[in-house]
């Protein structure tokens, strides 16, 4: 096996961890937000290929601007919760109106609440 895949392997085992490190910098950045693992990750569906795919609902004002909010979530994630930069992360930052499309594709979500 390359160091690359053992590599992505380990990361990904540490989905829990890492996606406590975004519910806990979205806590802080917008509190009225809910974090939920979804996708393969969340299904135990495992490949090398995965990333941990993690959805945040947040009220419609918090989406003025999403971009500004992702890059916000993910650098306080990395600076103050230890999330690896390298960490394969996705993020889908959504409304609740919204987030009904996710919801109903996934099979399985896990809900992220930062301790």
């Amino acid at each position: 096996m390359s160091s690359w895949v053992r590599q992505r392997f380990q990361h990904l085992k540490k989905w829990r961890e890492y996606a406590e490190s975004i519910a806990r910098a979205v806590s802080d950045i917008a509190p009225d937000s809910k974090v939920y693992v979804i996708g393969g990750v969340g299904e135990e569906r495992i490949t090398v290929l995965s990333d941990i795919d993690i959805l945040i609902i947040t009220p419609r004002e918090n989406l003025a601007n999403k971009r500004k909010l992702y890059i916000q979530v993910l650098t306080k994630a990395i600076d103050q919760y230890g999330l690896p930069w390298d960490a394969p992360i996705e993020l889908h930052i959504t409304s609740m109106e919204e987030a009904e499309e996710y919801l109903k594709h996934a099979k399985k979500k896990i809900e992220i609440k930062p301790e």
